[in-house]
């Protein structure tokens, strides 16, 4: 009967992958299977948002920083809302109105450049958060992440390779409603468990600048990171662009940083009451994780399975179906959207046991994910901010002096020290040098072009 209970949730989730799997089909044109013909209302790009970027990171991270930290992580999350703000006020208008098949052909004539480090950008931040995924189920079922890896890859290609995106959001829409549903009953669960007046008021504040989780540092990376995420991202930004029309995608894309950071304060809140359920030496890079595997209860042990699965699944088969558009604009293929999808697959199972060595450097899971987006994530930032503010100055030179400078001083802030610095502070170092780096150049380029002609 154990066992019944164990595997009954998620034999429940497998069906509803088949299910997707036989019923939704995409045509193969790129109108239709990256984009749903624009069709989507601006409730569904929100749920498929929040679900994509709330990912394994969600439910194994934030358990950890909430046991260790409490709620400090707030102002990470009011960055995100004021960051994603911006990009719907700002930065939005001239990547909705193109009619490209990625942002980076609407930015720049330079494309290719800016195509080839976006995917080496997704494919490291994706390929962390893949192996976070295969490692937690491993931990929890046994076996080898390496396994696991390739179980829930096999899961993801079966109905986003056939579906398109109309099936990833489908599916996107069921995991925004488990992990809502399955971090609530964690709260109750763990709630009965905590002893009468054990419970004390979480911290909201952290003053130690030489923490990543400092206040004020934290809110600013905050911000930048979801600039870069949400407008320099095709990964995010393809749901909501896909939209029915403009102010679809601006609400869609506004709601998404409020319902994110409701998702992470729920997994914050799980992960602060394992702190007073008196279970000692919890693994303090997944706490959560290790507490189900402790407690032999088969229901909550099949909750959190299933949570784990969709979380994994909703990051990768985002993940792949971006950079599948992204290598076919790369190489001007005429070949099917889902032959590079595939192809995009294959890399991040590569890149996700890469980051089974490279994840021992960093002091949790949260540190690795984050500390892994800046290597080109910060030369996007600065970059997709001049194309916005000052898109006549955006040239070849800029586009590559901004992709070197972040990526030269994300390398640095990694590996020039004993210990990684703070990815809060690398997210604004990295950035803002690729944004100085990008108009310095620009700037020059103008002037020596006008040289020329006079």
């Amino acid at each position: 009967m154990e066992q019944v209970i164990f595997f009954a949730p998620i034999a429940v989730y497998l069906a509803a992958v088949v299910g997707v799997t036989l019923t939704m089909r995409s045509l193969p044109e790129d109108g239709e299977y990256f984009f749903a013909a624009k069709r989507l209302s601006a409730l569904q790009a929100f749920l498929s948002v929040v679900s994509s970027e709330t990912s394994v990171a969600t439910t194994v991270a934030f358990p950890a920083v909430g046991m260790k930290s409490g709620f400090v992580l707030v102002w990470l999350l009011l960055g995100y809302i004021a960051g994603r703000t911006i990009v719907a006020l700002f930065y939005l208008r001239a990547l909705y109105d193109s009619s490209r098949l990625t942002i980076y052909q609407t930015m720049s004539g330079n494309h290719r450049l800016l195509e080839s480090a976006y995917l080496l950008a997704k494919y490291i931040s994706g390929g962390a958060r893949f192996f976070i995924g295969g490692f937690a189920l491993q931990q929890l079922l046994g076996g080898s992440t390496i396994m696991w890896i390739l179980v829930v890859a096999v899961c993801v290609a079966a109905y986003s390779l056939t579906g398109g995106l109309r099936a990833v959001v489908v599916m996107d829409q069921i995991q925004s409603a488990l992990l809502v549903g399955t971090g609530i009953f964690l709260c109750i669960t763990l709630v009965r468990q905590v002893p009468p007046g054990a419970f004390e008021m979480p911290a909201f504040f952290d003053w130690n600048p030489a923490q990543y989780t400092f206040s004020p540092i934290l809110f600013l990376g905050g911000v930048v990171l979801s600039i870069g995420s949400h407008g320099a991202d095709q990964d995010l930004l393809l749901r909501i662009l896909s939209t029915k029309d403009f102010r679809s995608a601006q609400r869609s894309l506004i709601l998404s940083g409020f319902g994110a950071s409701l998702l992470i304060g729920l997994f914050l809140m799980v992960g602060y009451l394992l702190r007073y359920t008196g279970e000692a030496g919890l693994a303090e890079k997944s706490p959560l994780a290790d507490f189900i595997t402790r407690s032999h209860s088969p229901l909550l042990a099949g909750v959190f399975l299933v949570l784990l699965a969709a979380a994994a699944m909703s990051s990768l088969d985002s993940t792949i179906h971006s950079t599948g558009a992204v290598w076919k604009s790369l190489t001007g293929s005429t070949r099917a959207g889902r032959y590079w999808s595939a192809l995009s697959l294959f890399i991040m199972i590569g890149f996700a046991l890469i980051f089974m060595s490279v994840e021992k450097r960093h002091p949790d899971f949260l540190a690795l994910c984050m500390g892994s987006m800046n290597y080109v994530n910060g030369g996007l930032i600065g970059i997709f901010t001049v194309f916005t503010f000052w898109p006549a100055r955006l040239t070849r030179g800029g586009v590559a002096a901004g992709l070197a400078a972040g990526f030269t001083a994300t390398t640095i802030c990694e590996w020039a020290f004993g210990l990684p610095l703070p990815w809060t502070y690398t997210v604004l170092i990295s950035s803002t040098s690729s944004l100085l780096a990008c108009l310095s150049l620009s700037l020059g380029g103008r002037r020596a072009t006008a040289r020329t002609a006079a």
